[in-house]
C-alpha cells in the first residue's frame, strides 16, 4: 500500500499528470480560440466587400494579362500559366455561353465547337476582351482562405505557449523545492547543524530531503557525542587527579612520620604499615581499574556486597578517617547510634568517598572548629552526616572546583543512594544515604 502510494506521489507520475493537464487545457483553449476566430472571419467577410474587391482586382490583372500576351477565350495554356501564378483563383470562361476554358480541369482539349453546359445567368460574370473577341468569365477567388489559414496558425502557437506556460508554471515548484534545498545544503556545509531541512510533499524530493535531514540529526549527534566523550576524557583525567591525591596524601603522611618520628612501639609501627599497606593496595586497585573508577559511568552496574550494618561498613573507614583528620591537627566528633537495618554497599566506592570527604575537609575546613560525624536515619533509609566549619580566612582558603563532591555524587547513585550538599551559616553539611535493604 505504501509502495503504491509512493509510486503515485513520484515524480514521474506527477510529471505525467502535469503534461496531461497541460496538454487538456492548451487543447481546450485552441478549440474555444478556433471556433472563435472562425466565427470573427467568417462574420467579417460577410458584412464587408473585401471578396468583391479583391476579384474585381483579379480581373482587372487578368485583363491586362490577356491584352499583353494576346491570350484567346481556349488558350488554356496561358490562362492556366495565370492562374497558376494567381494561386487562390479559379475562372471559367464562356463565350455565348459555351464553356471555352476552366481552370480546374485545365489539361482537357476543348473542341472547336466548344462545350455547352455549366453557363448559369443568375452568377456574376465579368466581361474581358480576349483576342478572339468577348467572353464571359466566372471567378471564384479563395481569398478569405489565407486569413483562416493565418488565424490557424496564429490559434496553434498560442495553443503551445499555453502548454509550455502551464508546463513551466507546473515544473516552477518542484525546481523551486530544489533551490530551497541547495540553499539548505549550503547552510549546512557551513556548519549550522541546528537548521532543519525543510521536507514539503511525499515525492523523491522529499524523500531525498527527508534523509537530509536525518543525516544532519546523525552527523550532530555523532559530533555531540564525541564532544561529550572528550568532556568525559577531561574530567577523568580532573577526577583520576582527584581521587589518586588523597589517598597518596596520606601514605606519604604515615611514611613521613615513621621516617621523622621515634616511634619504639612496634604495635603502632606495624598499624602505620597496615595503613601504608591499604593506601597502597587502594592506589593499586584504582590504577587498575582506571577508565572505571575515573568515568564511573552511568551505564555500568556495580557489584555491591552482602546486605550489613553500618557500624560494620563504616567503622574501619571512618576510625582512618578520623585518625588522619586528628594527624592534620583536626577534632573528630563523632555521635555514633546503633540503627536497625542493614545496607548494601561497594566497599571500594565507601574508601574513595571517605578519600573526597578528607579532601575536602583538609583544603576547605576550619581546623579550630570540630568535625562532626553522626548517624543518620530517615524514611527508609540509612546514612551518615558530615559536618564542619568553613575556613574563613580567604587568603588560605583554595577555590573549590567541586570534582569531589561530583564524585561522590556519582558513586552513591551507583549505589542507589544519595548525597545531599547544604551550607548554612558558614557550615558545611554532607548527607549520604543508602536504601535499607532487606535480608
Amino acid at each position: 500500500m505504501d509502495n503504491g502510494k509512493k509510486k503515485i506521489h513520484s515524480l514521474y507520475f506527477e510529471l505525467i499528470r502535469l503534461l496531461l493537464v497541460s496538454a487538456t487545457v492548451s487543447l481546450l483553449f485552441f478549440f474555444i480560440l478556433n471556433r472563435a476566430g472562425e466565427n470573427l472571419l467568417t462574420f467579417y467577410f460577410y458584412e464587408s466587400d473585401y471578396v468583391q474587391k479583391a476579384s474585381d482586382h483579379s480581373i482587372k490583372n487578368l485583363q491586362e494579362y490577356v491584352t499583353e500576351n494576346h491570350v484567346s477565350s481556349n488558350d488554356s495554356e496561358k490562362l492556366t500559366k495565370w492562374v497558376n501564378e494567381q494561386k487562390i483563383v479559379a475562372i471559367s470562361v464562356y463565350k455565348e455561353e459555351l464553356l471555352t476554358y476552366d481552370s480546374l480541369y485545365p489539361d482537357e482539349e476543348v473542341e472547336n465547337a466548344a462545350i455547352e453546359g455549366g453557363y448559369y445567368e443568375w452568377e456574376s460574370y465579368y466581361t474581358v476582351e480576349f483576342s478572339d473577341g468577348t467572353a464571359d468569365v466566372f471567378l471564384y477567388g479563395f481569398f478569405s482562405y489565407q486569413f483562416y489559414s493565418y488565424a490557424l496558425i496564429a490559434e496553434i502557437l498560442l495553443a503551445v505557449a499555453l502548454f509550455i506556460m502551464t508546463a513551466v508554471l507546473g515544473i516552477r515548484k518542484p525546481v523551486k523545492y530544489i533551490g530551497k534545498l541547495k540553499e539548505e545544503c549550503e547552510i549546512l556545509g557551513n556548519g549550522d547543524l541546528e537548521y532543519q531541512i525543510s521536507v514539503i510533499g511525499k515525492d523523491e524530493l522529499a524523500d531525498l530531503a527527508s534523509g537530509m535531514d536525518h543525516m544532519r540529526r546523525a552527523l550532530k549527534e555523532s559530533i555531540e557525542k564525541e564532544e561529550e566523550l572528550s568532556r568525559a576524557n577531561r574530567r577523568m583525567i580532573t577526577e583520576m587527579s582527584h581521587d589518586l591525591r588523597t589517598p597518596l596524601t596520606s601514605l606519604l603522611l604515615y611514611t613521613d612520620i615513621l621516617a621523622k618520628k621515634e616511634i619504639h612501639d612496634m604495635e603502632q609501627i606495624r598499624e602505620y604499615i597496615r595503613k601504608i599497606d591499604r593506601k597502597a593496595h587502594q592506589i593499586k586497585v584504582m590504577s587498575d581499574h582506571i577508565f572505571e573508577y575515573a568515568l564511573v559511568t552511568e551505564d555500568m552496574e556495580v557489584r555491591t556486597g552482602e546486605p550489613e550494618s553500618l557500624d560494620s561498613i563504616f567503622y574501619d573507614p571512618l576510625s582512618e578517617m578520623a585518625g588522619y583528620l586528628e594527624e592534620k591537627g583536626y577534632r573528630v566528633d563523632v555521635e555514633w547510634k546503633d540503627e536497625d537495618g542493614k545496607i548494601c554497599v561497594d566497599p571500594e566506592y565507601i574508601n574513595r568517598i571517605l578519600d573526597n570527604l578528607v579532601s575536602n575537609i583538609v583544603k576547605y575546613a576550619d581546623p579550630e572548629e570540630p568535625v562532626r560525624i553522626r548517624t543518620v536515619c530517615r524514611d527508609s533509609c540509612l546514612g551518615i552526616c558530615f559536618s564542619n566549619r568553613i575556613l574563613r580566612e580567604t587568603d588560605e582558603r583554595k577555590e573549590s572546583t567541586k570534582i569531589g563532591l561530583h564524585n561522590i555524587r556519582k558513586m552513591m547513585k551507583k549505589m542507589r543512594g544519595v548525597s545531599e550538599v547544604c551550607q548554612e551559616d558558614g557550615m558545611f553539611f554532607l548527607t549520604i544515604l543508602f536504601p535499607r535493604t532487606e535480608e
